[in-house]
């Protein structure tokens, strides 16, 4: 993956009420001393509980992820009836944790497979997308709100397997069989959680035992990374911070209104930028807590470990650029998108259209939600004016600051981390500004009442209105400075 030039994302969700300042009573801010709850009262009512009913929603998950490595290496299951029983496994699975897709996705299935038979001359690139756009439209507007939620990824997953299939029939013109591409999509191993895995290293689990002799303890290792990420995202994040840690109090003492006025503007805004943070870190705790799920399954499935790996959380926490962000957010469907999407794109759209289609397609995939459209085409232009204007900067002053480091003793700038400070401090600080945009745009992923249905336009607009928009001001400075010197 390192070869990309142009980085992709795929990827993979109480508003804050103004206040008027400017009335007859006068209003500041406090602290209030709130009684947080005492670290054995977090285990009793959250963490305990928590692992708990996580573990049992998923050990039949665990158990079927068994039964389908055995039956892998098994040399008394001839290969049809491995791919049947892939399928068993993956339509048990979704009828056990979402049983409101399963029709939709043996429509999409057979629909897609049928699509492949199609002539090789009456078949396009758009041939290839209408089944699953056709399926992810249906779902969008003629299902609930929050089945359509719970369900998206499972439906995504599937989406982008049969369009990788049909892509690389066309590029090879192999044309797998109906077990074999059934046993594929529905796969019980990444059929739930996904990740994205490709055709031929589905079939090369049946060939080749890959995974060294401490692929338990990496299972093992998995599965408590993501329960430790799951108790930080529903419990910690709130226990650190809490949204009643300020509040509004009655005051009789006569104050300069106007120092008044800008003391409470700053305190608002900074708990703002508090809570925009916290709300932000639950929602990418949550995701790693799925990404870890499905790097242990991958696993216990019979995967070779070099393929189990979906994200890498300190790259995301800690990242030197927003390219870096988006890479390691969700490296399988990164990998997708720059092998089916953008690579093919960039011949006919050039680089910025390219990557413009690359979010376009991840939206979609996405499901038709304006929130999910608006952070990804904000992410898409956030990384374009990121590496261009990084790249340029470290042409012209021949350091180490472009977006992505270079490899460990293959740096061919004159000036970099270990022989000039400001070359550090320069990283530095595009580090900080990703944290800040990370905190804006993970905003709208908080953990109201909406994200059981999705969110709405006019949440998104309240969201990033009560932060003044910044993230997209300070982005667009940053265009403005480079569309200057380039």
């Amino acid at each position: 993956m390192d070869d990309v030039e142009v980085p992709i994302f795929y990827d993979d969700e109480g508003d804050f009420v103004g206040h008027e300042y400017l009335q007859d009573t006068d209003y500041e801010y406090e602290y209030e001393d709130v009684e947080r709850e005492t670290l054995f009262e977090l285990y009793k009512y959250c963490v305990g509980p928590t692992v708990y009913d996580t573990a049992s929603y998923i050990l039949p998950l665990l158990i079927t992820t068994i039964i389908f490595r055995l039956s892998a290496r098994s040399q008394y299951v001839s290969h049809r009836n491995f791919h049947l029983l892939s399928m068993i496994i993956g339509i048990y699975n979704i009828y056990h944790y979402v049983t409101e897709c399963l029709f939709t996705l043996l429509v999409l299935c057979t629909f897609s497979y049928i699509a492949l038979h199609i002539p090789k001359r009456n078949y396009n690139s758009i041939s290839i997308f209408l089944p699953p756009i056709f399926v992810i439209a249906y779902c969008e507007l003629s299902m609930p709100p929050v089945i359509w939620h719970k369900i998206r990824s499972v439906v995504m997953t599937m989406a982008m397997k049969t369009i990788s299939v049909a892509i690389d029939r066309i590029n090879s013109n192999d044309l797998p069989n109906i077990y074999s591409y059934m046993g594929y999509t529905f796969c019980g191993v990444t059929c739930l959680f996904g990740p994205w895995t490709s055709f031929k290293d589905y079939t090369l689990i049946r060939y080749a035992n890959n995974q060294n002799k401490w692929w338990m303890l990496y299972a093992a290792e998995y599965l408590i990374l993501s329960f430790a990420f799951l108790t930080v995202s529903n419990c910690w994040t709130q226990w650190v911070l809490t949204d009643n840690s300020w509040k509004l109090v009655d005051i009789n003492s006569l104050q300069i209104l106007t120092i008044r006025i800008i003391i409470d503007i700053n305190i608002l805004l900074h708990f703002r930028w508090f809570l925009a943070y916290r709300d932000a870190l639950s929602f990418r705790t949550s995701h790693y807590f799925i990404s870890y799920i499905a790097s242990s399954v991958l696993l216990l499935g019979g995967f070779p470990h070099v393929l189990t790996a979906v994200v890498k959380p300190l790259k995301v926490e800690f990242p030197r650029s927003l390219v870096q962000v988006v890479i390691f957010w969700n490296m399988p469907m990164h990998f997708w998108l720059k092998t089916y999407i953008f690579r093919p794109s960039v011949k006919y759209l050039g680089k910025f259209g390219a990557v413009t289609v690359t979010y376009l397609t991840s939206a979609l995939l996405h499901g038709l939600n304006f929130q999910l459209a608006a952070v990804l085409l904000s992410l898409g232009f956030y990384t374009y004016v990121e590496f261009q204007l990084r790249s340029m900067l470290a042409s012209i002053f021949d350091a180490c600051i472009a977006s992505k480091q270079c490899t460990k003793n293959k740096c061919t700038h004159a000036y970099n981390t270990h022989n000039c400070w400001w070359v550090f401090l320069t990283n530095l600080m595009f580090s900080g500004l990703s944290v800040f945009h990370l905190a804006y745009l993970g905003l709208m992923f908080d953990t109201s009442e909406l994200q059981e249905t999705g969110y709405s336009y006019i949440h998104t607009i309240e969201k990033w209105s009560q932060l003044g928009f910044a993230s997209h001001w300070v982005m667009f400075a940053t265009y403005c400075i480079y569309f200057l010197i380039r």
